[in-house]
């Protein structure tokens, strides 16, 4: 079982590394360490982490809150402010927010483990009702990250340790495996029906005799994966 990704987007060195220190004590990966809100979004693109740690005082001129505001507007990652600033106006400021979580500075290892496993909960369950919605991620080519809207996928297959997504107007192959892929596509209407393939159901025209087929493409049904991808689709 992969491990659950954590960005910390933190503003003062020592904090930010005693954060770091405790949370991989406690078995959690971290994906970066960002101080700033224009960096903070560039690793959430590449990395797509599981949940956020923000602090509210940031380098530049978007703070904490406004960084928030546009995780939940453009990538829907729970967060957990990590702060000194209890003052009303702050903690109004941070309810519109809506975060996952709070905790204040000073702290000890003891005040993550709770609020963490909480926050990814309430997340999990959050995800489960908002699944079928429109989504994107960001790929990394060598034009830069291109965003890919997930409703435009028709399928990903596997490359050795590259993935090839196939969307309405062009290929992107990306170095990520399939089961790396697969974790970042939180939709009900992606599944795996191969060990090479991961298949949008939206897109499916006909199935028969043991293949999908999206479009002019044949897609190879694994036995181990029939049963789940006839129980996804509606038949009369």
């Amino acid at each position: 079982m992969s491990k659950t990704k954590i960005l910390i987007v933190e503003d003062e060195p020592i904090i930010a590394s005693d954060v770091e220190m405790i949370l991989e004590d406690l078995a959690y990966e971290v994906t970066g360490i960002e101080d700033n809100a224009i960096d903070a979004k560039t690793s959430i693109e590449t990395n797509r982490p599981d949940l956020i740690f923000l602090d509210i005082n940031l380098e530049g001129d978007e703070d904490g809150i406004m960084l928030a505001q546009d995780i939940n507007e453009n990538y829907r990652i729970p967060f957990i402010f990590l702060t000194s600033n209890t003052d009303i106006q702050t903690i109004n400021r941070v309810k519109r927010t809506k975060p996952k979580g709070f905790i204040v500075k000073p702290f000890s290892e003891k005040d993550f483990k709770p609020v963490i496993e909480i926050a990814l909960f309430s997340s999990n369950n959050t995800k489960e009702k908002i699944a079928t919605q429109p989504d994107s991620f960001f790929v990394k080519t060598t034009n830069g990250l291109v965003k890919i809207n997930t409703n435009e996928i028709f399928y990903i297959q596997a490359d050795d340790n590259y993935s090839a997504i196939i969307t309405s107007s062009k290929k992107h192959l990306v170095s990520l495996t399939l089961k790396k892929v697969d974790e970042k596509l939180s939709q009900s209407n992606f599944i795996r029906v191969h060990r090479s393939f991961i298949i949008n159901i939206n897109f499916i025209n006909k199935i028969k005799d043991g293949f999908v087929y999206i479009g002019k493409k044949e897609i190879p049904i694994g036995r181990s994966y029939q049963e789940y991808l006839f129980s996804k689709i509606s038949r009369l």
